[in-house]
């Protein structure tokens, strides 16, 4: 009987284990914004990078580190083009530079910056992620972009 309880102990202590180190070691929030009322996350999970959004959860190209470009003040940067239905565009870069580009590039190594990204469209109250990717460019998570990046993502 004791044997029987001490058996079932190890046992109930390794599923315990098990089930935490299952839980805690894959997800990770990277980033998030909200606008016009939807919360969007961007999360890091087996070395890849999501964006979870009510209870849709989309693999996006960039690898990680992750993050939504922003205005130099800090608030996610954004386009709207009401000719086409698009309430805003954001971006996410991600993907990061090597040491060779940032050197290249002039970047201080306190900026995020990433070379591959990809758009995040907000369309009639919906959220749409295109397959769209442009990849090989710069773009820092703190400097924004130019309105081009946007339009190509929105059209």
């Amino acid at each position: 009987m004791v044997l029987g309880v001490n058996v079932m102990k190890k046992f109930c202590y390794l599923t315990l284990f098990f089930l935490m180190s299952c839980s805690s070691a894959s997800e990770n929030t990277i980033d998030e914004i909200s606008l016009f009322s939807h919360e969007i996350k961007v999360i890091e999970e087996s070395e890849k990078c999501y964006l979870v959004y009510g209870n849709e959860k989309k693999l996006i190209s960039p690898k990680p580190p992750c993050h939504f470009l922003r205005s130099p003040k800090q608030t996610p940067q954004y386009y709207s083009y009401a000719n086409i239905g698009v309430d805003a565009v954001l971006i996410v870069s991600g993907s990061p530079v090597s040491n060779e580009t940032r050197k290249e590039w002039g970047l201080s190594d306190d900026l995020v910056c990433g070379v591959d990204s990809q758009g995040v469209l907000i369309k009639n109250g919906e959220i749409h992620v295109p397959d769209k990717v442009l990849e090989g460019g710069v773009l820092c998570r703190d400097k924004g972009s130019d309105e081009k990046n946007f339009w190509y993502f929105s059209h």
